[in-house]
């Protein structure tokens, strides 16, 4: 198989021909169609996560079921689907009998088994869900990673019907959870830095755009402030900012890798009873309800495509920020 394997940290990848791997008990071996490419994968490119190269990356992967190891009784071969991020846990600790396997102590992620950058792949069946006839692979790798965060996000804030819903940071998990909030009938703002995505951001379904800089606290106050602001920037100045246009009893919900310690004000904080959560891929109906979305029509993941061979100037144009919201692999193209 084709691969694009990471030898040395900091380095460009290299396309690469490996070995076919075969699937072990409880596992299923897919045909990779696309993969998404996500800010996380420049900290794997970077050397953030413990992995020894060389290893392949890339854990928004969709494709095809094209052999069943034994056990997996729920996946059959011809199966769409995508592979996220924790793909199972022990099975008897606390945690994975609370229906919280990622959080188990010996959880197993796309790092223990390879990413999605690669023509096959293996995963666990229990790490795999079904891709929605209506949903194409391109549309549905993003939201294996950026689509379940956000709406884990989304859940994990607890929105009230008439809640006001803020989405700070409006990237590639940013523009889907303006979309999802949408999708759920609460009124949305976009918060963003560049008053010329106003329009488009209007076309995604933001009731109304507030356009702030490194400070955006002021201008989302001056426009009433939210009952939730759902954060996707690494900027930590801009969520601390952001944190005191919260509405007495409002809920942050940080879903972002902040740059620097994150320094909130106290009396806002406690004075407001105003709640900052942090937040990622959580229960596995989020994911779900995601791509449930997306088959129904009510969210569309704007993306680029590439083929794998392109895959390190589809890096680094993500790296420089030149990515429209989400840059995603094909796989087979040309």
């Amino acid at each position: 198989m084709r691969a694009a394997v990471i030898t040395a940290f900091n380095q460009p990848w290299e396309l690469k021909d490996l070995p076919d791997p075969r699937p072990a008990p409880g596992q299923v071996l897919v045909r990779v169609r696309s993969s998404g490419m996500c800010g996380t994968d420049l900290h794997v490119h970077h050397g953030m996560f413990p992995l020894k190269t060389p290893f392949v990356a890339g854990h928004e992967p969709t494709g095809e079921i094209v052999e069943v190891g034994a056990g997996a009784i729920d996946l059959v071969v011809g199966d769409r689907v995508g592979a996220f991020w924790n793909q199972k846990g022990c099975g008897r600790c606390e945690r994975c009998q609370s229906g919280f396997p990622g959080s188990c102590a010996t959880a197993q992620s796309w790092m223990h088994l390879g990413g999605g950058n690669s023509e096959l792949m293996l995963a666990w069946a229990s790490g795999c869900a079904l891709i929605p006839d209506a949903v194409s692979f391109e549309s549905a790798a993003p939201i294996f990673c950026a689509g379940y965060t956000t709406m884990s996000g989304l859940r994990n804030a607890d929105p009230r019907p008439g809640d006001r819903v803020a989405v700070l940071g409006v990237g590639g998990l940013g523009h889907l959870a303006v979309q999802f909030s949408k999708a759920l009938g609460l009124e949305t703002l976009a918060v963003t830095a560049r008053a010329e995505k106003k329009k488009e951001l209007i076309l995604l379904g933001a009731d109304d755009v507030v356009v702030a800089g490194d400070e955006p606290g002021p201008a989302l106050r001056d426009a009433g402030g939210a009952d939730v602001i759902l954060s996707t920037t690494n900027s930590a100045r801009q969520i601390a900012s952001a944190f005191g246009a919260l509405r007495p009893g409002g809920r942050f919900v940080n879903m972002g890798v902040a740059d620097a310690p994150i320094a909130l004000d106290p009396i806002a904080l406690i004075m407001g009873q105003r709640q900052m959560r942090g937040s990622s891929q959580d229960e596995r109906r989020d994911l779900f309800e995601a791509l449930e979305l997306v088959a129904k029509g009510k969210v569309k993941p704007v993306i680029e495509t590439y083929p794998l061979a392109r895959v390190n100037e589809v890096r680094e144009r993500l790296a420089a920020g030149n990515v429209r919201y989400r840059a995603v692999l094909q796989h087979g193209a040309g």
